[in-house]
């Protein structure tokens, strides 16, 4: 007797979608580039992890019998983004090691393997602590607070993401050495103590794609992992070992001077003047001299390029200089129509922020560059 079970396309390519990422990295153990599958007549568990990401997702399904195995991962992803719409039907003849997938007009085999040897994926205990974030949130923060994180893999604390929660915040902090960010959600944790998790970027990353537009998400975690719960889908990270520096020294305080611009505008003059930039050079200088704002990229061999746009706040002329990257991917980011810079002198660093953003404190910090010539301007 076979065993059957119909299932929407879009649910389960979804949640194949997200379970995917647990399978881009190399591993030793060939189970592992493998989706486990545990059905029954009425939902469908999904399983797949790296031993870094864990996933499982839940969806709804219509069948009889229950059935547990593992099939190649890939592959079967593909295969199911590439099948029409509508209702997909499995189908495991009995004593068999294949599956059938079928759709209006299309028939794939699949091979399986059997489901035992498939890792045990982490598991909260009922007694870690809990924290609970709106999804809105949570994307917000993630968006901003990985912003600065090292892409330097031989360094996996700078490559990571710090998850500072306290009684009355959640932080998430990012830092390659040359720039930090901070983002800052008022949330009434309930915890006695500090807490600080060191979470892999990659993890981070996901979540946004991985949660439906809205609800909620919770957090738990323990010495050595991190769970995240979503309404259908679970998921977990392994922390990183490590101790991550010490940002709270670094946050300036006392930055009295200001300037406002119109963030669309910065970045486009961004884009154009640093056209010319190369691996080596990548340092744009910023003329201050109220109402105007003069951009100017110096390459050393291909010349000047220049542009210029208004600005608001402080009227005394300055220079500074930074490096376009870590500008550019900020104003990507940075929601909000303008850009604010609180800074105390040309030498020292200072925060850019967004004036308009709403239910979160974010502070992103850049040491200006210093340039030992004049610019041809």
């Amino acid at each position: 007797m076979n065993f059957q079970i119909q299932v929407s396309k879009e649910r389960l390519d979804r949640s194949l979608g997200i379970l995917k990422h647990a399978l881009d990295r190399r591993v030793t153990l060939p189970i592992l580039q493998h989706v486990l599958l545990e059905a029954d007549g009425k939902e469908m568990i999904l399983k797949a992890t790296d031993m870094e990401l864990a996933f499982e997702a839940t969806l709804p399904v219509e069948g009889q019998g229950h059935r547990t195995v593992a099939i190649p991962g890939k592959k079967f992803i593909e295969t199911v983004k590439a099948y029409p719409d509508g209702i997909l039907t499995m189908e495991w003849p009995e004593n068999s090691n294949r599956l059938w997938l079928r759709a209006k007009g299309f028939n794939t085999e699949h091979n399986l393997q059997p489901g035992e040897g498939f890792p045990e994926l982490p598991s909260p205990s009922p007694s870690l602590p809990k924290v609970k974030l709106s999804v809105a949130l949570i994307r917000k923060a993630i968006q901003l607070g990985a912003l600065a994180a090292s892409r330097d893999a031989t360094k996996p604390t700078l490559s990571a993401v710090l998850l500072h929660l306290s009684k009355r915040f959640l932080r998430l902090v990012s830092t390659d050495g040359f720039r930090l960010a901070v983002v800052e959600l008022p949330v009434e944790t309930g915890l006695t103590e500090d807490v600080r998790l060191i979470v892999p970027r990659r993890a981070l990353d996901l979540i946004p794609a991985a949660v439906s537009e809205d609800g909620e998400v919770q957090l738990s975690w323990d010495a050595t992992t991190l769970y995240v719960e979503h309404p259908g889908l679970k998921f977990s990270a392994r922390l990183v070992t490590g101790n991550y520096p010490a940002y709270e020294k670094v946050l300036p305080s006392e930055l009295p001077k200001r300037v406002v611009l119109d963030r669309e505008d910065f970045l486009r003059t961004l884009r154009i003047v640093g056209l010319k930039k190369d691996d080596y050079n990548k340092n744009v200088r910023l003329f201050f001299e109220f109402p105007n704002l003069k951009v100017v990229f110096q390459h050393p061999d291909e010349g000047v390029n220049q542009g210029t746009l208004s600005f608001t706040g402080e009227e005394s002329p300055f220079e500074l200089a930074f490096n376009i990257d870590y500008l550019t991917e900020l104003l990507e980011r940075l929601p909000g129509d303008e850009v604010e810079y609180q800074f105390k002198d040309e030498v020292g660093q200072g925060i850019f922020m967004s004036p308009s953003l709403e239910d979160a404190t974010f502070r992103y910090i850049l040491m200006p560059v210093r340039f030992a010539s004049p610019a041809a301007v």
